[in-house]
C-alpha cells in the first residue's frame, strides 16, 4: 500500500490548504486501482491518515490459492466476496517500515481514540454509500489497541449507530490473531 501514497494522491485527498489543528474531516473515496483499490483521507486534528480499501485478491498478488491459504489460516476459512475490501489505514507521512505499526504513529492525544473510531466509522460509511457493490469489509488488527478499536466498531455497526448497518461475520481467534469481517446487514 505504501507505493500508492504519492504526492498526487495526497493532494487529491487533502488538497493544498492546511487544515486547522482541530479539524476532523473525511475525504474520498478516490479510485487508486480501478475496481480494486480505493483511498480515502482522514484529517484528525493535526494528523492525516490514508485509508485504503483493497480487493483481497489484489492483496494476494492475484493468486487465488494464496488467498485461500490466507483465509484458512486467518479468517476461519471464510472466503470474501470478490468485491469485498480489506481496510488498512496509516499516517499519510508514514514510511514503508512504520506505515502499519501503530506504535510509530500514535494519536496526538491517546484519549481521542473514541473520536477516531467515529471518524474511521464515518469513512467506512462514506465508502459503503459510494460503492454499494462492496458488501464485506475486513480488518486485521496490528496491535492490541486496534483489536479494541475494531471490537468497538463492530458493536456500533451491529447496534445500528451508523447510516449503514453491518454485522460482524468473523472475529480473530483470541490467541492466534486474524481478521475482523463485516457484512452489510
Amino acid at each position: 500500500m505504501y507505493d500508492f501514497i504519492t504526492p498526487d494522491l495526497l493532494a487529491l485527498l487533502f488538497g493544498l490548504d492546511a487544515d486547522p489543528p482541530d479539524a476532523f474531516r473525511v475525504t474520498g473515496p478516490v479510485a487508486v486501482v480501478p475496481d480494486q483499490v480505493e483511498a480515502m483521507g482522514i484529517v484528525f486534528g493535526p494528523v492525516r491518515f490514508v485509508v485504503f480499501f483493497a480487493a483481497p485478491l489484489l492483496l494476494a498478488d492475484g493468486d487465488p490459492e494464496f488467498l485461500a491459504q490466507v483465509v484458512d489460516n486467518w479468517a476461519g476459512g471464510h472466503m470474501p466476496h470478490p468485491d469485498a475490501r480489506v481496510v488498512k489505514f496509516a499516517r499519510a507521512e508514514a514510511d514503508r517500515q512504520t506505515m502499519f505499526n501503530p506504535e510509530d504513529w500514535p494519536l496526538p492525544q491517546p484519549q481521542a481514540i473514541w473520536q477516531f473510531i467515529e471518524v474511521l466509522s464515518a469513512a467506512l460509511v462514506a465508502h459503503a454509500h459510494q460503492l454499494p457493490q462492496v458488501g464485506q469489509y475486513f480488518y486485521i488488527p496490528q496491535a492490541g489497541s486496534l483489536d479494541t478499536l475494531y471490537n468497538r466498531m463492530a458493536r456500533d455497526f451491529e447496534r445500528g449507530r451508523h447510516a449503514v448497518r453491518f454485522r460482524c461475520i468473523i472475529r480473530p481467534a483470541q490467541d492466534e490473531g486474524g481478521f475482523y469481517g463485516y457484512e452489510r446487514a
